[in-house]
């Protein structure tokens, strides 16, 4: 997956079956514990309209998610397949897209069949208080964390994509919850992570990235809304340069964002979340966010319709050491799905996504997804 370039990847296989074990062995005697398996499918036909056009067949996802609890204890492994593409009319696509490059252009080998997604232990037996320790999503907003079954849209939004990858922003580390005694629902969130991971891909061992945020959610199942904030900084792949006969080590980049969301179970949902990264470099400082908004409508059980605009480039800019800055154009994103729900295990998906600037002619993808879920 995005980011594992870094990592040993035989190495966390064999991790992730460890790991597998000894949650086993730990919970076994516990005659509280309960176990949930789950495997879910994704699948998708592509057509792109752009420089290059073509269409695709894409085995996205084979996941496979064990969930298991012992009453104090909570523990999830996830490990899916990485996604196979096969293209009809065309090679594979190596030219730089901001649609293509990183989602339905992305190759992988048979050595890199497997990938580890997520992989976490956590405390659940306090009332206040929460602590996680493994692989997991950062707490950067709902669009980052919900995955490909959940979600109202083949992929995520485009700031994501671009900022974190595919995958969101998802790597190792350590998580300290804390959740006061209020009328709402309030959860202050502090997590270390190894760093690693796009978009920080730091080279030093303890070159961490610090997240905190802050997450409300008010009303009842039905009705509810909330909104959450969070600052996220760390080294990047940039820092520990050589200036001179001085090594810098003060090259950072740092995420400032939230979202908010409305829900009127089940017929309306609605969210907004911006993005606002501040990158520096050797030689410049970039600067750069985006905003985008999802809309669910479901008029009966078995549909519903989404549509999620979106602007990446508020702002946009480059700020250059010797002095004088620049502007990039925006990019305008926009995706329209509708959903089919024939059982609650398998949904089939229409959609249009389409990608503009004035940096490269308009790009258009067409999807057809179905997906599948058996407990």
């Amino acid at each position: 997956m995005i980011g594992l370039k870094n990592k040993n990847k035989p190495l966390l296989f064999l991790f992730f079956i460890k790991f597998f074990i000894i949650f086993i062995s730990l919970l076994l005697p516990v005659r509280s514990f309960a176990m949930d398996l789950t495997l879910r499918g994704n699948s998708l036909f592509a057509g792109f309209a752009g420089k290059n056009n073509f269409f695709m067949f894409s085995l996205r996802n084979l996941e496979l998610s064990v969930l298991g609890s012992s009453g104090f204890f909570f523990a999830k492994a996830q490990i899916d397949i990485t996604p196979q593409n096969l293209y009809f009319f065309t090679d594979a696509i190596t030219t730089k897209s901001p649609v293509v490059g990183d989602f339905l252009g992305k190759a992988s080998g048979i050595e890199e069949l497997f990938r580890v997604k997520e992989l976490f232990l956590s405390t659940r037996g306090l009332d206040f208080f929460r602590f996680t320790i493994g692989r997991f999503y950062g707490a950067i907003g709902d669009a980052n964390s919900r995955q490909f079954f959940d979600r109202f849209f083949v992929e995520r939004p485009f700031t994501i994509r671009n900022f974190f990858g595919q995958d969101g922003f998802l790597d190792e580390g350590v998580e300290f919850s804390i959740f006061p005694p209020l009328p709402w629902t309030l959860e202050i969130v502090g997590q270390i992570f190894d760093g690693s991971e796009r978009s920080w891909e730091s080279k030093g061992s303890f070159d961490f990235v610090s997240l905190i945020s802050i997450k409300n959610v008010f009303g009842k199942e039905d009705v509810s809304g909330g909104f959450s904030l969070f600052w996220a900084i760390g080294k990047n792949n940039s820092s520990d340069r050589l200036k001179g006969n001085v090594i810098i080590s003060d090259n950072l980049t740092e995420f400032f964002g939230g979202d908010a969301f409305f829900s009127f179970r089940p017929y309306f949902y609605m969210n907004v979340g911006y993005i606002l990264r501040r990158m520096q470099l050797p030689s410049f400082l970039v600067v750069d966010g985006g905003i985008f908004s999802e809309f669910q409508v479901a008029p009966v059980n078995i549909f519903y319709a989404s549509i999620r605009p979106e602007v990446f480039g508020i702002p946009r800019n480059e700020f250059f050491e010797v002095g004088g800055s620049r502007t990039l154009p925006a990019i305008f994103e926009i995706s329209i799905a509708g959903t089919l729900l024939p059982s609650r295990d398998v949904k089939l998906r229409l959609q249009w996504t389409g990608n503009f600037s004035e940096e490269f002619a308009g790009q258009s993808v067409f999807y057809f997804q179905a997906m599948f879920e058996i407990r």
